[in-house]
């Protein structure tokens, strides 16, 4: 779709794809803010000012809302090292398409303060005039703060004083800047003696500040995407970063510092590439009540959409069954939508993706992540949801028969399972 766009640059036509695409992947709007902007920056800077046409548009319509997009720029702050490899101008013109959103009333001025200072820095260097100087500015203003905090947090360290700390902020007045308290918190009680007893003083100032309104909910989940995006570097001097990060996280969670779902939108985005989902799944399974308690209707059916759709774009099995044990158990009618959905999102798609999913199928059984009787609910919930499904896909009949017919051959489904297309 946007390489699409990029050749027509039909602004209308390509917001009108995008409603379609959201219409089917509502929870993926983030994730076409990154593809999108990406894609910009690798077709250079001619490629710039379409990009934020679409993404003014798609907010003017409210096809996409702000947070989304301020979700898909903090992934590609995360990551914009790893992008510069091959665009080499990323850094200023991922700082140009942001401020073309922002004046195109797409994103919020305020995000420009969260670009971070190694991306200033290196925006600096191939900015124009203009632009050189609102980043030097912006590099003082965050060089600065950066160095009071760090000052504050060293003494909080020894003293253990949250008054002390709360001045300092209220003396710099730079609120926009807050977030990286609780990344420098974070990141300095890796270097404590005692890991532990620091821990628990960061997790108490990080609540103290919070309760007084010095620390929001953005600056909590700022700083920790902040400490995600650069656990890799964090590894190089702290080998025990993600451990200690897992633990951080548990806690925060516990304190109800972040919540669940952001921590799933950080998976989701995969905020810290392979160490940041290895640390964000880890912490999931050190807050299973928790997990699950955010886990409503409305979130186990966008969550197992996702699983899906991720499963036939990657083909991983393996990845699937994981997904699966995170959010078991499931209750009996949640099995006969997760293997009713497998089936249906295949048959609206193409033939290599039923095959797929029937593979999924066949895989979950035999690896005991599904039983027989949860596979035959969910063919049965299949065949109850048949006259809708047809409405869609008129050759769902056939389709599913064939469904059927393989998964009795394959022995996940038993023999005798009254198929009601043969009564």
């Amino acid at each position: 779709m946007v390489a699409d766009y990029f050749q027509a640059l039909t602004v209308s036509e390509a917001a009108s794809q995008v409603t379609a695409l959201l219409k089917d992947c509502p929870c993926e709007a983030d994730e076409l803010g990154v593809l999108a902007i990406r894609a910009a920056l690798d077709r250079g800077e001619a490629a710039q000012k379409p990009m934020v046409d679409l993404l003014c548009k798609l907010s003017s319509l409210q096809v996409t809302d702000p947070s989304a997009l301020v979700r898909s720029f903090e992934k590609l702050f995360c990551t914009w090292e790893d992008i510069a490899i091959d665009v080499p101008r990323a850094p200023e013109a991922l700082i140009q398409i942001l401020r073309g959103c922002v004046d195109g009333g797409a994103a919020d001025r305020a995000l420009v303060s969260k670009l971070p200072e190694n991306l200033l820095n290196a925006a600096l260097k191939g900015a124009d005039s203009e632009l050189s100087n609102m980043l030097a500015d912006l590099t003082g203003e965050l060089k600065a703060f950066k160095q009071h905090a760090a000052r504050a947090l060293e003494e909080y360290f020894v003293a253990l004083n949250t008054d002390e700390v709360a001045t300092c902020l209220e003396e710099l007045d730079s609120y926009r800047y807050h977030y990286e308290i609780v990344k420098k918190a974070v990141t300095l009680s890796f270097s404590q003696a005692d890991e532990e007893a620091a821990r628990g003083a960061v997790v108490a100032l990080l609540s103290e500040l919070s309760a007084r309104g010095l620390l929001t909910k953005d600056d909590l989940q700022w700083g920790v995407t902040r400490v995600l995006g650069q656990l890799d570097d964090l590894e190089l001097d702290c080998p025990r970063c993600p451990d200690l990060t897992v633990e951080f996280l548990s806690r925060m969670v516990l304190e109800e510092l972040v919540s669940v779902p952001f921590l799933r939108w950080c998976r989701s985005l995969r905020i810290g590439g392979a160490t940041g989902l290895k640390v964000l799944d880890d912490t999931q399974r050190r807050t299973p009540e928790y997990s699950k308690k955010y886990m409503g209707t409305a979130q186990f059916k966008r969550e197992i959409q996702s699983m899906i759709l991720e499963y036939f774009n990657s083909g991983d099995k393996e990845e699937f069954g994981r997904c699966i044990r995170e959010i078991a158990p499931l209750q009996p009618e949640q099995n006969a939508e997760l293997i009713r959905k497998i089936m249906v999102l295949a048959m609206e798609r193409t033939g290599q993706m039923c095959e797929m999913a029937l593979e999924l199928l066949v895989w979950l059984c035999r690896h005991e992540e599904l039983d027989e009787d949860a596979l035959e609910r969910g063919f049965d919930d299949l065949y109850t949801r048949m006259p809708d499904l047809l409405l869609d896909v008129p050759d769902a009949q056939e389709m599913s028969r064939a469904f059927v017919v393989e998964a009795k051959k394959a022995k996940v489904l038993r023999k005798e399972w009254p198929d009601p297309a043969e009564e």
